[in-house]
């Protein structure tokens, strides 16, 4: 009896042992797991670094040029191109270039976009804000436009005048929780929900659809007027605003065989994309592979597990353009308001 009990205790314990190894062993692998996978994501960041730092040099060779032209599309594409009869092709060039140039296994792209349309709300005057804020916003005549108009000017301003119906730093301190009055330009365009008034529907446009009306682009927040929309609507309605003119007929759609025109006077900002990333490789089935091709249709593009963007804006100085200012690994909203939007079917 007693070496029976002695064998089971034995057995047992050897269970117990075999228990606890397994334990630790799903344990250990768990773990490697997870340090494999971040150990990837590290390495995936890395090389989209490497890349996108490629792209922007890429782009400033292409800034860097000696006796170029710049040409843009209605898109906002901007190219970097020599005299008229060699823009065409040297564009066509440019655009396979940024559409991704292969660098070991992974991909660097840019973009240059001008944006000829934008409005800078620190400059501008009282009477384009009513009707930046008729356009965009659906705002019409009366106190509560007059209000808004005010505060804002209240808000930039440099000093401590209230307008007939704007706010100073007394209206400001009375708010809960209370705030400090700028008293100087707007930093961000989201700064412009610190002004007494202004609400987030107003600056993205969600309460205000975008569409044509008497030729112009109306609605769609004010935001997108910031930023600028390159439709010939909107041209129209830059106009507008800036200038009161309505236009007396719809604006004409440019032939295609023109969509690069020279610009004639350069802007003072462009705006340049670089990024770098490492497409997924999609696993397709053979027979997914020919049913597709039998069917006549097209596999989906390969996708990217991550990307870094790097997002710069340009000035003009002397005739050339330099970094102004430069945000690294910028976000994907960010990117897309600087892209901006294109007019909605």
């Amino acid at each position: 009896l007693d070496l029976r009990l002695k064998e089971g205790s034995a057995l047992l314990m050897v269970l117990a042992v075999v228990v606890v190894l397994a334990v630790l062993i799903t344990s250990f692998g768990v773990d490697m797991k997870s340090e494999v996978k971040a150990a990837g994501g590290h390495y995936d960041e890395a090389l989209n670094f490497q890349l996108a730092r490629s792209a922007f040099a890429l782009a400033r060779l292409e800034l860097n040029q000696k006796n170029t032209e710049l040409y843009a599309d209605d898109f906002g594409n901007a190219f970097f191109a020599r005299g008229a009869e060699e823009s065409e092709s040297e564009i066509e060039e440019l655009m396979l270039l940024r559409q991704g140039l292969e660098i070991g296994r992974g991909l660097a792209s840019y973009r240059l976009i001008h944006k000829p349309n934008a409005l800078d709300p620190n400059k501008i005057s009282e009477s384009e804000w009513h009707r930046l804020l008729e356009v965009a916003c659906d705002i019409d005549e009366g106190p509560d436009r007059d209000a808004l108009v005010d505060a804002f000017l209240d808000w930039t301003d440099t000093d401590n005048l209230t307008r007939a119906n704007g706010a100073e730093t007394d209206f400001y301190r009375e708010l809960d929780p209370p705030r400090h009055v700028k008293n100087a330009p707007l930093s961000s365009y989201e700064e412009i929900l610190l002004v007494y008034g202004f609400t987030p529907e107003m600056l993205y446009g969600h309460d205000h659809p975008v569409r044509i009306e008497d030729n112009m682009l109306v609605g769609g927040g004010l935001l997108r007027y910031f930023i600028g929309d390159n439709s010939l609507e909107a041209v129209a309605a830059r106009k507008y605003i800036v200038d009161g003119v309505v236009p007396p007929e719809a604006p004409r759609r440019r032939d295609d065989r023109q969509r690069f025109r020279k610009v004639e006077q350069k802007p003072e900002h462009l705006y340049l994309i670089a990024q770098g990333f490492v497409p997924d490789d999609l696993a397709y089935g053979e027979e997914d592979f020919l049913d597709a091709v039998d069917d006549d249709e097209q596999l989906p593009e390969p996708t990217d597990r991550s990307r870094h963007i790097i997002l710069v804006r340009l000035a003009l100085a002397r005739d050339c353009y330099r970094i102004d200012d430069l945000l690294e690994n910028a976000g994907a909203v960010t990117v897309e308001r600087v892209l901006a939007y294109g007019l909605p079917e």
